[in-house]
């Protein structure tokens, strides 16, 4: 197994990621998984949620991309310059870079994202084949609700009159908030054309938990036949924040990822 810092470059800065590989990389091409964190988050995650995960899906065969959006952890950029349309050619630069890998194959790659960073890779799922499958870990469903709600209506209104709002140590732009309506996670995911999985924490203090149901229904009512499945973890907080629930979050995705390997063969481990 390796682990290996990488920058990719985006549009006007570098994207601070790590590149994870399981041992049988140096023998042929893995499928990828890239995951993709939320608002104000980074690409280790809280309680090291996302190095964790790095670690129990290279266990299992696959490679794992991690990085920090811009503005985010060691990306280059500040938050106050961030919105989802720019997340969302961030998540471009970065898939054009990993599928050029000599041992990523390029037709296995999978999108995970929490959070915010759900919502995002069910906008690039939608209009990027390249994404064979899709993990949501309590996804932002309606983007500019869902994130005001968070920020509280005090900093919504100080970020109108200002332009921007101090929300723990970043600041949150008007523009960002602004961009936030041109976003809707939940109509875009009909077009994903391949399975899906949602996995929403139970006690979710920050993002509804109907919004699983809510992506379930709206890719029910795609035109094909790829599965779409709902997990909740019983008791679970908006970051899965004990090892009872990250040892769920992960052994639910990766058994899904099996079981959608043998039923369609489509990532070869």
């Amino acid at each position: 197994m390796t682990n290996t810092a990488i920058s990719v470059y985006a549009h006007t800065g570098f994207l601070s990621g790590a590149l994870h590989l399981p041992e049988k990389a140096v023998h042929g091409k893995v499928p990828l998984i890239i995951l993709l964190h939320g608002f104000i988050g980074n690409k280790v995650g809280e309680h090291r949620l996302f190095v964790k995960a790095a670690r129990q899906f290279t266990e299992k065969g696959y490679g794992v991309f991690r990085f920090d959006f811009s503005g985010c952890g060691e990306s280059d950029g500040d938050y106050a310059d961030v919105t989802v349309t720019r997340q969302l050619g961030e998540v471009q630069a970065v898939l054009d870079y990993v599928s050029a890998l000599p041992h990523v194959d390029e037709n296995n790659i999978i999108l995970i994202g929490h959070s915010l960073g759900g919502a995002v890779a069910s906008l690039t799922a939608a209009t990027d084949d390249r994404i064979r499958k899709l993990i949501l870990w309590s996804p932002v469903g309606k983007p500019y609700e869902d994130i005001t709600t968070i920020l509280g209506k005090q900093a919504v209104e100080d970020a109108a009159v200002n332009g921007k709002v101090d929300y723990h140590g970043f600041y949150v732009s008007q523009t960002f908030l602004t961009d936030l309506k041109n976003h809707h996670p939940l109509e875009a995911i009909r077009f994903f054309k391949e399975a899906a999985l949602i996995i929403h924490a139970q006690e979710d203090e920050d993002i509804p938990k109907e919004h699983a149901a809510r992506y379930l229904a709206s890719l029910h009512q795609r035109s094909g036949h790829e599965s779409a499945n709902v997990h909740y973890i019983k008791h679970a907080n908006h970051t899965f924040s004990s090892y009872t629930f990250e040892n769920e979050l992960f052994k639910t995705s990766i058994e899904w990822l099996e079981d959608e390997v043998a039923y369609h063969g489509k990532i070869a481990l």
